[in-house]
């Protein structure tokens, strides 16, 4: 799964863009992916308190954890 894939999914969700970034650790109550040297990292941070609740070398991968993540939400 691409970025632009896993934000289309994100969006067909209704998944609200405040929820994930990518890049940074962002706000509460928001997952974040983002790249540390060779790893692909996934932060949910909660009262302002990242936790790293994923890694892989695979970027593709986080992605679909994130989407996994999110589909289980939702339901």
């Amino acid at each position: 799964m691409t970025r632009n894939e896993l934000i289309k999914l994100l969006e067909h969700l209704g998944i609200h863009h405040s929820s994930y970034s990518f890049d940074k650790i962002k706000n509460s109550e928001c997952i974040s992916v983002l790249k540390q040297k060779t790893e692909w990292c996934v932060y949910y941070t909660e009262r302002d308190k990242p936790e790293l609740i994923f890694s892989s070398k695979e970027e593709s991968d986080a992605y679909e954890f994130v989407a996994d993540e999110f589909k289980r939400w939702a339901s």
